[in-house]
C-alpha cells in the first residue's frame, strides 16, 4: 500500500521549469565576492588646501569623500604667539579599500612635503563590519 502511494505521489509531481531550477539552485548563493577591508581615511589640513586633498583622494580611487570645516582648540593668544593667523581647518574623510591605503599614504606624504603650506595630519580607521554585501558594494561603488 505504501509503495503504491509513493508511486502515485511521484507521478503527480511535475518536473520544475528552468526558471524554477535556477531559483532552487543551491549554487546560486555560492558566488563569492572578494571583499577588501574598508577604511575611513581622515586628513586634517588648512582650509585652503582641503579641496586639493579631496581631489587627490578621488584620483587615488576613494569611492566617496566628505569635507567638513573644523576649528582648533587653541586660544587666539597662543595662535598669535605661534604665528598662525587662522585656525580654520578642512577635515576630509574618504572611504578607501585596503589595497589603496598604501598609495594614499605615500601620495599624502609627498603632498605634505611638496610645500610648506601643505601641513596636515592623516590617519586611517578600519571599519569593523559592514551589514551586507549590497551595502559594501554601494560604499565601494562596485555595484
Amino acid at each position: 500500500m505504501a509503495k503504491k502511494v509513493i508511486k502515485e505521489a511521484t507521478k503527480k509531481t511535475k518536473k520544475p521549469s528552468k526558471q524554477e531550477e535556477k531559483a532552487l539552485n543551491p549554487n546560486a548563493f555560492e558566488n563569492k565576492v572578494d571583499l577588501m577591508k574598508l577604511y575611513v581615511y581622515t586628513v586634517i589640513v588648512d582650509l585652503s588646501v582641503g579641496r586639493n586633498v579631496e581631489k587627490l583622494m578621488q584620483n587615488l580611487g576613494s569611492s566617496m569623500q566628505f569635507t567638513n570645516i573644523g576649528r582648533g582648540t587653541a586660544s587666539k593668544e597662543i595662535l598669535n604667539i605661534l604665528g598662525v593667523p587662522d585656525d580654520t581647518k578642512a577635515v576630509v574623510q574618504a572611504l578607501v579599500t585596503e589595497d589603496k591605503l598604501e598609495d594614499i599614504q605615500r601620495e599624502l606624504t609627498i603632498f605634505f612635503a611638496a610645500n610648506k603650506k601643505n601641513r596636515g595630519i592623516g590617519y586611517a580607521i578600519p571599519f569593523s563590519s559592514v551589514e551586507g554585501v549590497r551595502i559594501y558594494k554601494y560604499l565601494t561603488q562596485t555595484m
